[in-house]
């Protein structure tokens, strides 16, 4: 995967270690910081372990499909889901098992986070926010879309405002506009109405739009700019085409597999789900492509 497929992570640079622990400040007492320090590098532990697990994940999602093509356009059976040959049931067991338990990675890696969270406490509001986006990135490729994504629009909504942290205010949108198009496309793989699943997609087409523009009024490289160009008008293929099409489509490589917990519109109080009005800035490097899966 290139690295412009692997969105956000350029947002790490802003969230060493080091620099954490030293904002807890000299009025904290050494074992306060101690405990925080133990609690973010065991998160970062979590999160590299839901990443390689989600990598295989995604290799026994690529290889169901391959097994349902197989079963279902070259192979010479009229096979049913009561009925599956066992070559094909053992593809989706494999699938099955792999996201659950990337998922279970992915909230463990969340409820490590909010511990540091907590931790963090009104010490420092920056880190608190990147915390946040930590956890709320774990949250969303965890399964639980929409909280992770309260998370993320609070995070846009106080920071894009202050010059010093737009960079993270246009990351955590980045993360929003594609837990919009996740959930947008796991609610109509599911069978949901289209006012839910649409609902969702223009959200991301929103977001993605107004990166891209951004991007390119703040000077960003073509690359990036096509790159998020490139997911708005994947997110209108997602609602134009035909649901036959979509299935057979391999998931974006970080997407879950299944949605788990708070569904669309039952955010919490004080939340707002409007569109982008005001500019957040933008540098050169980070956003691209959702990545593989497409």
């Amino acid at each position: 995967m290139s690295v412009l497929a692997r969105l956000g992570w350029t947002l790490w640079a802003l969230v060493p270690v080091a620099v954490i622990v030293f904002h807890f400040g000299p009025g904290q007492d050494l074992v306060s910081r101690e405990l925080a320090a133990r609690r973010l590098n065991a998160a970062i532990e979590l999160e590299q372990a839901a990443i390689e697990a989600q990598g295989l994940a995604y290799q026994a999602h690529l290889a169901a499909i391959q097994a349902r093509r197989s079963t279902f356009l070259d192979g010479d059976i009229d096979a049913t889901e009561d009925a599956l040959p066992e070559a094909l049931e053992a593809a989706l067991a494999m699938e099955r098992a792999a996201y659950d338990h990337a998922g279970e990675r992915w909230a463990a890696a969340a409820d490590a986070y909010e511990q540091v969270e907590e931790q963090l406490g009104d010490s420092d509001p920056l880190d608190f926010a990147r915390i946040r986006w930590s956890k709320a990135r774990a949250r969303v490729r965890s399964g639980a879309i929409w909280d992770g994504a309260i998370d993320l629009e609070q995070i846009v909504e106080t920071m894009s405002d202050d010059p010093d942290q737009r960079e993270l205010a246009r990351a955590a949108r980045e993360e929003l506009a594609v837990a919009h198009y996740f959930g947008a496309r796991l609610l109509r793989l599911a069978g949901e109405p289209a006012r839910t699943w649409r609902a969702e997609a223009i959200k991301a087409r929103q977001h993605f739009r107004y990166l891209a523009e951004t991007a390119s009024e703040s000077g960003a490289s073509s690359e990036v700019v096509r790159g998020l160009e490139d997911n708005v008008e994947r997110t209108i293929e997602l609602e134009q085409m035909d649901k036959s099409d979509l299935e057979a489509r391999p998931l974006p490589r970080e997407s879950p597999r299944a949605m788990r917990g708070r569904r669309p519109g039952q955010g919490r109080p004080g939340v707002t789900q409007r569109p982008p009005t005001r500019p957040d800035g933008r540098g050169a490097g980070g956003a691209g492509p959702i990545g593989p899966g497409w």
